[in-house]
């Protein structure tokens, strides 16, 4: 059953059949951007060392400018993407990614690794950063909120489930290389899958977007769109840089406790063993906060949704501080809840202020520089931690950069944007 036009921000999950289809589409492709890029690397990194004969700090260094070329490559997705068409973008990148993760785990000097490695943090990039959030704009620009809810499900579920397949790869095929190589030959198959199946727009489909009724002007709606704004236009935007003030800084508080959690809660006299479990824990509760800050976003809105959100991260932080048992679990919870939303907004807001047809080249724009921001994480975390001796000290710190992300939600105006003639 198709839905009514005006229930804009009623909370629905009808995104009919090919809808959901996308939804789980894109959080897999979702999945593989967390896994492979992040959470993946606590045994990717010392399983290849080992294996390979190679340095691990070396290895582990290699992380950061392959991340950092990564977000520049993502201008030219998103140009690619505008030019080409979603499922273009996301064949190319799949098919060109899957053969650089299979490089990656057979790469046997630090050259190769640090060029195969830069190769595939980028095409992931590309694939679930650009292509997968231009699916979920194109297909769910009204309830985008809700439908981003689901698929960011992925990273979340990558994160408490990542270090088990990776690890059951390799066990069961003989080596972290030939483990790490079966992604690489899925991301192919995924190529292929994609070709066939996944229609850059709901219309080529042969539906309308948000599983709406078909109406007369479908045809207008399936014209070539010649985009009105460019990578100037979107740089020169308020709304651009106080989006990505916001949501970076978001995503910095996020990297600085999410990759320290452990040692924060050794420091508070918990074993080895049990961190780690209080840790996959908290990425399960991630799951669930996506989809609750995907209702929020649906039904009072992404901007009221994004102020609340750094709101409840200085109430989750304060609780952490409190020296108590009961505190610190609320403090996990939030903090739990708080992950699983932290992706939904920005391309939710990109929608908002640019639209779907705009997308491509906005989201590109406000991603790489919100990237930055977040790319800062573990040198705001070093400071802090240099200056006040323990994680306290850093989270108080943390506290206080989230001010700033509220700050800058508060000036935003989420208003859509209209380029005069």
């Amino acid at each position: 059953m198709q839905k009514n036009a005006n229930d804009t921000n009623k909370v629905s999950n009808n995104f009919g059949k090919k809808g959901w289809g996308v939804i789980w589409y894109v959080a897999l492709l979702y999945y593989f951007m967390t896994g492979m890029t992040i959470d993946g690397l606590n045994v990717i990194v010392p399983g290849l060392s080992e294996l390979h004969g190679l340095d691990y700090n070396s290895v582990l260094a290699m992380s950061t400018p392959a991340g950092i070329i990564a977000l520049i490559s993502c201008m030219f997705y998103g140009w690619l993407a505008s030019k080409k068409g979603t499922q273009f973008t996301a064949v190319l990148c799949l098919s060109l990614g899957g053969l650089a993760t299979i490089w990656y785990g057979n790469a046997t000097t630090l050259v190769s690794y640090a060029i195969s490695l830069t190769l595939m943090v980028s095409l992931i990039n590309g694939f679930a950063n650009i292509a997968g959030n231009i699916y979920m704009a194109n297909w769910f620009p009204r309830t985008k909120g809700l439908a981003l809810g689901w698929s960011t499900m992925g990273m979340n579920l990558a994160s408490a489930t990542i270090v088990i397949l990776i690890t059951g790869l390799s066990t069961a095929f003989g080596g972290m290389n030939v483990g790490i190589s079966v992604i690489g030959v899925f991301m192919i198959a995924l190529a292929i899958f994609t070709k066939i199946f996944m229609k850059s727009t709901p219309e080529e489909a042969g539906c309308m977007p948000d599983n709406m009724p078909v109406s007369n002007d479908r045809k207008e709606s399936t014209e070539i769109h010649v985009p009105r704004w460019t990578y100037a236009k979107v740089f020169k935007t308020k709304e651009t840089w106080l989006m990505a003030i916001s949501y970076g800084v978001n995503g910095l508080v996020t990297v600085g406790i999410m990759s320290q959690l452990v040692p924060r809660l050794m420091e508070r006299g918990y074993q080895l063993n049990t961190a780690i479990m209080m840790l996959s824990i908290a990425a399960i509760i991630g799951l669930f906060g996506s989809y609750g800050w995907g209702v929020v976003d649906q039904k009072w809105g992404t901007k009221t949704a994004s102020v609340l959100f750094p709101i409840w991260y200085i109430v989750a932080i304060g609780f952490n501080l409190i020296n108590n048992t009961p505190c610190l679990f609320i403090s996990l919870f939030m903090i739990g809840v708080a992950i699983g939303g932290n992706a939904n907004f920005p391309p939710s807001m990109v929608t908002t202020i640019f639209g779907r047809k705009e997308f491509p080249l906005a989201f590109t724009v406000t991603n790489t520089i919100l990237g930055v921001i977040r790319n800062f994480a573990f040198v705001v975390l070093a400071i802090a931690l240099s200056a006040t001796g323990s994680f306290t000290g850093a989270y108080i710190v943390f506290m206080c950069i989230e001010v700033v992300s509220l700050i800058a939600m508060l000036l935003l105006d989420d208003t859509p944007k209209v380029i005069e003639d």
